[in-house]
């Protein structure tokens, strides 16, 4: 059930899209999306979407937007190209139902996107700290499902080897952390990964000497999570992605947030995008 004032925004969405707003807002951006889990047997939070919650998002986006591969926007970023217009569906983590759950709606939908893993978590039975309360501790994928993915044409992304926080690890750590998640997916699913999305994703998060060893390491972009849009030519070590999950509970209030809720300079959207 939604509370009043997600409601009244989900209604005003509802109009902004019939009036074109939504259309305009997402043509004069380059946006991207990050979800992590879609569940449908855990309560949503800030890192859960039900999959009916996943399959709205993602024909909303297609409706207002061409979704593109995000090593796309990457490159556009890279070469100064304008891909306004554009959204990017991301993952990070790299849990089970990304594969069960999240890649059939994408496939049904021919939707691509990107799945950003913690490599260590990958065939493990790691609990992650942030998931110890909930009553059944999702799964992570297997190293068979990652080499499906890439098959059925997604992108793998890499989100460190154990999920550490680069703005408070040492420099030797966060060095480490980066080689051993690269070596492991050339390993296990014979690519040289390219795509980083840091963990946690605030700004907090990580340093500019972190930022700088992302680079040394052979990555060509370095992505956020704590919302906003990208402007035409953003240093591609700097590219924000908006979080999906409780804080939209349908595209529609995203759309009404998307509108109203960011503010422009010099013309392009460039504020993070909050719904509190």
């Amino acid at each position: 059930m939604l509370d009043s004032k997600r409601m009244i925004k989900t209604v005003m969405g509802r109009i902004a899209g019939v009036s074109g707003a939504c259309k305009r807002a997402f043509a004069s951006s380059m946006v991207t999306v990050a979800f992590h889990r879609v569940n449908d047997e855990l309560a949503k939070d800030s890192l859960t979407c039900s999959s009916g919650q996943f399959s709205a998002f993602c024909k909303f986006f297609r409706k207002y937007a061409r979704v593109v591969p995000f090593s796309e926007q990457v490159a556009a970023c890279r070469e100064g190209r304008d891909v306004r217009g554009t959204v990017s569906i991301t993952f990070d983590d790299g849990y089970l139902d990304n594969f069960e759950v999240a890649a059939p709606i994408l496939r049904s939908l021919q939707l691509p996107a990107t799945f950003f893993i913690a490599s260590g978590f990958i065939g493990s039975r790691v609990i992650a700290p942030w998931d110890a309360e909930l009553a059944r501790p999702p799964g992570w994928m297997s190293w068979d499902h990652v080499r499906s993915l890439l098959a059925q044409g997604f992108e793998i992304g890499a989100h460190t080897d154990t999920h550490i926080d680069m703005g408070s690890a040492d420099e030797r750590t966060v060095r480490a952390e980066l080689e051993v998640s690269k070596q492991k997916i050339r390993r296990e699913i014979g690519i040289s990964v390219q795509l980083f999305a840091y963990p946690f994703g605030s700004r907090q998060n990580i340093t500019q000497r972190a930022r700088e060893l992302v680079r040394e390491l052979g990555f060509i972009c370095c992505a956020s999570c704590y919302g906003g849009v990208n402007a035409v030519g953003t240093n591609p070590y700097h590219l924000k992605r908006i979080p999906i999950a409780e804080w939209f509970a349908t595209p529609d209030q995203f759309g009404f947030e998307f509108v109203t809720g960011l503010r422009r300079r010099d013309g392009v959207w460039v504020d993070p995008i909050s719904s509190h």
